[in-house]
């Protein structure tokens, strides 16, 4: 029995998960931390192979937002992005020293308003294939007030279909998302297992925030890895896509915008190995 102690001791002692005021986080490794933030309706779980390779010089905080994958909803009377924000701010203000952020999609976005309401608390932060104004990269002549009633419009169509309805929505829509047959059953089972008022939410939110001004404020280094092979069928090409992200980031002091090769929004599941090379640069 002790042997088994010892055995668990060595195969899972650097692993510890919590619940933190509705956060589910894992923790990893040893080093300078690292909090990284999954994008809208997935799991933590999406940053496994991220973390297998970071651990091993970085201490490693995996979050999963309330409301997606397993991780029960909470009340959000504040909405969604407020109260995620305040959550995870003060998950970080516990921390000792400043810490990298990782965020895909809403992460992203989520790391961005972080970067600039905390400043103090973080070292860089790396976007994955995130924008400031969600909708202006589909239509440039987007505002907060124009996409309103196209944002609650969606938001009503999701929370209204029957779950057959959303099921097939989501095998339709999923594979946009990624190429990697492996993970594509995956994210959609990630999107259904989440409760879907907090995704209906998250988006209507995400689709009415212009925060292309504040990141005037924002001195924090920055990363963004930006995807665009997806849009290939529908005339879109590297190049005028690399420049839509130029355009929002084009206020932010100390921005860096890298183009992945071949992959749809999950980069780091499509193109994992110029992901971490990425990523790994920058760290240093």
């Amino acid at each position: 029995m002790k042997k088994l102690f010892l055995l668990y001791f060595i195969l899972f002692g650097s692993l510890s998960t919590s619940f933190t005021q509705g956060l589910d986080v894992r923790v990893s490794g040893k080093g300078p931390k690292i909090i990284l933030i999954p994008g809208l309706a997935s799991s933590g779980e999406v940053w496994d192979e991220t973390v297998s390779q970071l651990s091993e010089s970085f201490e490693c905080h995996v979050l999963t937002l309330p409301g997606f994958g397993t991780n029960p909803k909470i009340e959000m009377p504040e909405g969604f992005i407020s109260t995620m924000e305040g959550l995870i701010t003060d998950y970080i203000n516990k921390q000792t020293e400043k810490v990298t952020l990782i965020g895909h999609s809403l992460g992203g976005f989520l790391s961005l308003r972080l970067s600039r309401s905390i400043p103090d608390k973080i070292d860089r932060a790396i976007i994955v294939d995130s924008f400031p104004f969600y909708s202006a990269a589909f239509n440039p002549a987007a505002t907060e007030e124009n996409m309103v009633e196209m944002a609650t419009q969606m938001k009503q169509l999701m929370i209204a279909q029957s779950p057959e309805q959303y099921r097939a929505q989501q095998e339709i829509s999923m594979p946009v998302m990624t190429t990697n047959t492996n993970k594509l059953p995956i994210a959609v089972d990630w999107s259904l297992e989440s409760d879907r008022e907090t995704t209906a939410q998250a988006l209507f939110e995400l689709m009415t925030t212009d925060y292309r001004d504040e990141l005037a404020e924002v001195s924090t280094p920055i990363l963004v890895l930006g995807a665009w092979h997806s849009g290939k069928a529908y005339g879109l090409t590297e190049e005028s896509v690399k420049k839509t992200f130029e355009t929002q980031y084009q206020l932010a002091n100390n921005v860096q915008i890298e183009m992945a090769p071949t992959a749809h929004h999950f980069i780091m599941w499509d193109n994992p190995e110029w992901f971490m090379e990425k990523v790994n640069q920058f760290l240093k």
